[in-house]
């Protein structure tokens, strides 16, 4: 269904010309009637405000990446610099020899693009002159130095201000000779396209992928064989998974579009890229509300949702979502979920509600975290510290909804850097993660009856009896005791005994009970006060005994309970601190 479903999206967006691809040209080479340069080379870009201006997209006649890596051809009209003007990168000078060989091919394409084309002839007539002039080619390439170009940025020429690559009678000479030399190569005897169904002319290679996270610079292949073992019933090559020249054009130019949307949206994790589309066009894609996570409209989806009243139609909108990693030289399918959009929307509304925590402050719920965010709330600085396969398996758990429970590693990562972050064990991102992983977990109340688990919701629950969560609350008690009668020290309860309180809390929490009462004896004031009856509350709701061990989940009710009551303890002191300035105000 994978193939099929790429299929339909490329014949809706009118992708898959087999004589064109669309490239970014980074640069337009301008020159007058006589094949002289016109001025500076022009940088072209798709985005020239952005910070990282992408080269802007033109369609390119196409020759196949198997042709190119004979080493002898080159591509028409437009190409590398250092193919079409032998911009070449002095570190490799071993490659010198193969680039004038396809500089020469360059050349000999617009001989005979003139020879076809007498309308265009004179333009490209000046092409060759420039091509041709040593002294003319030798001060493009200093004007290129000085630019900061790149041998592999491509380039194509304008004549009187034409484009070159813009040329109707161009773009018609390259489909005549295309067909010309495929009705020359024959054909073979027709099989079954796996894709269509259809008794078609097969192909023995493919085409490569372009942009594959952990594959090849020059492309991945989704569909190679290339060892007799992976080899049957006399098949060779591509013919094992055989794809007509349609079917693999329309799958190779799907693919290459969602891989370069799914990069400007950030989308790639571990080396792994996440691909969405849907078959009819919707205006809001649920997807992308993962990735940005946009506050207003997050909110507008839960009302949405809750109200029975999606913002897309509740039409039969088949939604896609793919995940791909290369391994070499092919491409690794990690993931595919095919859904609706309708259900895909619930899906990640429930998302959103489940991650929803109060603010560190105590001051209303955040619910709008970013992907991103969730996943490098689990590390320290980089996401390869991450199971490869985690990010995939959390991003296809948001959409598979509620009955689909997270990954056991998530929560693992999770409280393995709440318990060794010093600086912030208020991180709400990877606080929110937990949740979100406790309320999926089998073992939750809401997968197993129509009851709440009341420590499982986004503030402070003091009606809470669960041993790990009211051990967690002790714990930021504690913490606030000993700020309270001895002010910051530089390691504290914090510092010092969290993995441990966390993990075994009968180990340690006697020995901090004991500290807390001296604490009590120091602390002054109605804020002391205060305290102490959340002390006296919490052990008394606890009992005499506090559990011996804790499990992950444990682990991760401790963690909500010591960042609710932190939060509360937060949210007091802004409250009594307007309450004073009020006053003061008043008087």
């Amino acid at each position: 269904m994978m193939l099929q479903a790429l299929i339909a999206y490329a014949e809706r967006e009118n992708l898959g010309d087999p004589d064109f691809e669309t490239v970014g040209v980074r640069w337009l080479v301008p020159l007058d009637h006589k094949g002289r340069l016109a001025g500076s080379p022009i940088p072209l870009a798709d985005n020239p405000d952005a910070k990282k201006p992408r080269p802007k997209p033109f369609p390119r006649p196409f020759t196949s990446p198997n042709e190119l890596n004979q080493g002898t051809k080159s591509h028409f009209l437009c190409d590398t610099l250092e193919r079409c003007v032998l911009f070449l990168d002095p570190k490799m000078p071993e490659r010198e020899e193969g680039r004038r060989v396809q500089h020469r091919y360059f050349q000999s394409l617009l001989e005979k693009a003139g020879v076809a084309c007498p309308a265009e002839r004179p333009r490209l007539q000046a092409a060759l002159e420039f091509l041709r002039d040593p002294a003319g080619v030798a001060e493009l390439r200093r004007q290129l130095s000085a630019a900061r170009a790149k041998p592999s940025d491509n380039a194509t020429f304008a004549v009187e201000g034409v484009n070159l690559l813009e040329s109707p009678a161009l773009r018609q000479f390259w489909r005549d000779r295309r067909r010309r030399l495929g009705a020359q190569a024959g054909s073979r005897n027709p099989r079954i396209c796996i894709a269509t169904g259809e008794l078609a002319e097969t192909l023995d290679t493919t085409e490569k992928i372009k942009g594959v996270p952990g594959g090849l610079a020059t492309g991945t292949n989704l569909i190679s064989f290339d060892k007799d073992s992976f080899c049957s019933f006399g098949l060779e090559q591509a013919q094992n998974a055989a794809l007509s020249a349609p079917a693999e054009l329309k799958i190779r130019s799907a693919l290459n579009t969602l891989i370069a949307g799914s990069r400007s949206q950030g989308l790639v994790f571990n080396n792994t890229i996440h691909l969405h589309w849907t078959r009819q066009p919707v205006q809001e894609d649920p997807f992308d509300l993962l990735a940005s996570a946009d506050k207003n409209a997050v909110e507008a989806l839960l009302k949405s949702v809750q109200q029975g009243q999606p913002p897309v139609a509740f039409e039969a909108n088949a939604y896609y979502a793919l995940s791909l990693s290369g391994n070499g030289a092919r491409i690794v399918v990690r993931d595919w979920l095919e859904s609706t959009v309708p259900e895909v929307q619930r899906h990640v509304a429930e998302w959103f509600e489940d991650l929803g925590v109060i603010h560190q402050d105590g001051q209303g719920t955040k619910r709008d975290f970013k992907f991103g965010a969730l996943l490098y709330g689990m590390v320290r600085a980089d996401l390869e510290e991450l199971a490869p396969a985690l990010p995939t398996q959390l991003l296809h758990g948001a959409l598979r909804g509620r009955t689909v429970p997270l990954p056991q590693a998530a929560l693992a990562a999770a409280l393995r850097r709440q318990q060794l972050d010093q600086e912030n064990k208020l991180n709400p991102a990877r606080l929110a993660l937990i949740k979100a992983c406790l309320l999926r977990s089998p073992n939750s109340p809401n997968n197993n009856s129509q009851t709440k688990d009341t420590a499982m919701t986004e503030c402070l629950t003091p009606e809470s009896r669960d041993p790990a969560y009211l051990c967690g609350r002790l714990f930021a008690v504690f913490d606030r005791l000993q700020y309270l009668a001895l002010g910051g020290v530089n390691a504290g309860v914090v510092e010092r005994y969290y993995a441990s309180a966390s993990t075994t809390p009968a180990l340690v929490m006697g020995r901090l009970f004991r500290n807390a009462q001296f604490h009590l004896a120091k602390a002054e004031g109605g804020v002391a006060t205060n305290v102490a009856k959340d002390f006296e509350a919490i052990t008394c709701a606890l009992g005499d005994q506090f559990p011996a061990t804790l499990d992950l989940e444990g682990q991760g009710r401790f963690a909500l309970g010591y960042y609710h009551q932190k939060a509360e303890y937060r949210r007091r002191t802004a409250e009594r601190k307007e309450k004073e300035i009020t006053q003061e105000k008043k008087s």
